[in-house]
């Protein structure tokens, strides 16, 4: 694709591996308090599925800049309901020159060519311009994920600590997966396949629930440039692993709890409250003073713990979806 017009400052291309530099510039300036990097993106790009049906699209400025992306893809991570996924950006310095309304025309048709039923995409609740933007082009709200932070500094575990004696009691222990791997030979495929068990039941918006294969799951959680098997905490009865949570700390922002949950025949026996409170002891000795969590709406169980440990609620990501015109 080639596009260009005299009448406007930018014309529109393909994604090109050159262009990561500019789209992480975008990121950043769009979402500073969750800042990407160069190598990171380097990554997802060298992991995307090559199997997975993808359109993307620049928009490419007079002045050399490449400023405004976006992608419509099958969302490979998630079950769902006949829903590809588009994202869209463009940077802060470059809007309200048309550049997000060709990108989303020049993308959206991807989807319907590939028989999806709907369009699904997200944005930060506190940009209002995007809410404008998605609600102005046919999109409508399904669902909010909220995100939360606690303070490591201020936060007091006393209250909390005696998850540690009543999941001791009934014969629970923790360690790290790191600890595991060094002893059990299959311990990859077993934490993939605890991991999968427990996400089945963590709903998304629009009847969505995560779900990835094997290779997929393990190029983001185990080989990525921020994996680190000191901080995935397991929950073990015996030999066998019965919950999890997996905690990231990225080269730049804020630590991260990417999953915390336990298998349904151990659940309201504290579990979950021992793992966080576990994985904040070591992001402490780790010297970070903050860990965020996204949680969604539909998801109330981590929604009450994180607000009993004194989580923060920061603006959410709305889940945005757009029908195919053919299917109303």
């Amino acid at each position: 694709m080639n596009e260009t017009n005299s009448s406007k400052p930018f014309h529109l291309r393909d994604f090109r591996a050159e262009d990561i530099p500019d789209f992480v510039e975008a990121i950043n300036l769009g979402y500073p308090e969750e800042p990407t990097t160069i190598e990171q993106m380097e990554y997802w790009e060298s992991s995307f599925p090559s199997d997975v049906p993808r359109r993307r699209a620049v928009a490419e400025w007079q002045d050399g800049k490449t400023a405004g992306f976006a992608t419509c893809f099958d969302p490979f991570w998630m079950v769902t309901p006949g829903a590809y996924w588009l994202e869209l950006l463009v940077h802060p310095s470059y809007r309200r020159q048309g550049a997000g309304r060709e990108l989303l025309v020049t993308v959206e048709p991807f989807a319907w060519q590939q028989g999806a039923q709907r369009l699904w995409s997200n944005g930060r609740e506190d940009h209002l311009d995007g809410a404008a933007f998605a609600g102005a082009h046919g999109y409508h709200r399904i669902g909010i994920r909220f995100e939360s932070t606690l303070d490591l500094d201020t936060f007091a575990e006393e209250p909390f600590v005696a998850a540690f004696d009543r999941i001791r009691a009934a014969g629970y222990t923790l360690t790290t997966f790191a600890d595991e791997r060094a002893r059990v030979a299959d311990a990859d495929r077993r934490l993939y396949d605890l991991y999968d068990e427990i996400m089945v039941d963590v709903p998304f918006p629009g009847g969505a629930y995560p779900k990835t294969t094997y290779e997929q799951w393990r190029a983001w959680t185990l080989d990525s440039p921020i994996s680190d098997t000191e901080a995935m905490f397991l929950a073990k009865q015996g030999d066998e692993w019965v919950g999890l949570t997996l905690v990231e700390i990225p080269p730049v922002g804020t630590a991260f709890t990417g999953s915390t949950g336990v298998l349904r025949a151990h659940r309201g026996r504290g579990l979950a409250m021992a793992l966080k409170l576990h994985s904040f002891r070591f992001l402490r000795e780790r010297g970070q003073h903050e860990v965020r969590a996204h949680n969604d709406t539909a998801n109330p169980p981590i929604l009450n713990l994180n607000e009993k440990l004194g989580y923060r609620r920061l603006p959410g990501w709305i889940s945005w979806e757009k029908l195919n015109p053919s299917s109303r």
